[in-house]
């Protein structure tokens, strides 16, 4: 069967605006500025974006996606991580990136680069999920740091982010075997060795998806949903990408209104639990019958 050619797609367009931020997040740069200038070079390559860009700065880990009229900007001693996704029909890759001007952190940086090369290592000869578990494991105590114990990698379905899988960064007996034609993400998140090393949630949601389509019998709530329907399927979305059609204040009330009734969900944003920074890089991955590994992103 092979990999379908949208995600060859997807995954050449996230390489080059992986490459086109890296220079680009410096001290001053606003965080809403980075991620609309990230969608924008997503759609203006071809691609589609297939989860609101997120800016993680310091202990925020995940999921924070900034919204219209926030001022945020990088500080000199930040550590800041984006994470952003192309689709091309449904077919999405994941990536991540982090920079720091902090000389204290950077061997943090360079150590999770290190855990995800030894990830990827380990999967040209070893398909078993709790063999790359281990070794980013390692990696990031060889080096003095620990991972994140509660978040991982996962696989990637058609329009689904995180799919049936997932690739702990922490060691785990029993886990499944990734197959054939598999796609995924692998993800190392590391911290410093004083942290608490695990996340929980903050009181801030930036970020939604639809369950699923189904009417509500209430036109407000049915229009709503049959735009983000239309605009997103279950891919995730942000609030600020709909206020050509709502204001704010109305469109998070009916927000909470579907996530009440189970039409939406919410994601909220992730911080380490001790307040330490965290850094993350990430690849999208796919099991070729004819190539072995191949590396999208």
């Amino acid at each position: 069967m092979g990999i379908p050619r949208e995600y060859i797609m997807a995954g050449r367009i996230t390489r080059e605006v992986r490459e086109w931020v890296r220079g680009r997040v410096v001290p001053g740069s606003e965080y809403l500025d980075i991620c609309e200038k990230v969608e924008g070079e997503i759609v203006q390559r071809g691609g589609r974006v297939a989860f609101p860009t997120g800016v993680g700065v310091n202990s925020v880990t995940a999921h924070y996606a900034p919204q219209a009229g926030e001022s945020g900007r990088v500080g000199e001693k930040d550590v800041v991580k984006v994470d952003f996704g192309v689709h091309v029909d449904g077919y999405v890759a994941d990536t991540s990136i982090t920079t720091t001007f902090n000389p204290q952190y950077q061997p943090m940086l360079d150590a999770t680069e290190r855990a995800l090369r030894a990830a990827i290592v380990v999967l040209r000869r070893d398909r078993r999920i709790g063999e790359v578990s281990k070794v980013i494991y390692s990696e990031a105590s060889r080096y003095g740091f620990r991972t994140i114990s509660n978040l991982s990698g996962h696989t990637l379905d058609r329009y689904v982010v995180h799919a049936g899988k997932s690739i702990p960064n922490v060691y785990m007996p029993n886990l499944p075997t990734l197959k054939k034609n598999e796609v995924f993400a692998v993800e190392p998140f590391l911290t410093t060795r004083e942290a608490n090393g695990y996340v929980v949630d903050s009181e801030v949601e930036t970020i939604f998806a639809l369950v699923g389509r189904r009417r509500l019998g209430n036109g407000e709530l049915d229009d709503l949903v049959e735009m983000i329907w239309k605009e997103r399927k279950t891919l995730p979305f942000t609030p600020r990408w709909f206020l050509k059609d709502y204001k704010e204040a109305r469109l998070l009330t009916l927000l909470k209104e579907l996530a009440k009734r189970k039409v939406v969900r919410s994601y909220a944003t992730l911080v380490e639990a001790s307040g330490k920074p965290v850094a993350q890089f990430e690849h999208t991955m796919a099991l070729d019958e004819e190539e072995g590994l191949v590396i999208l992103t």
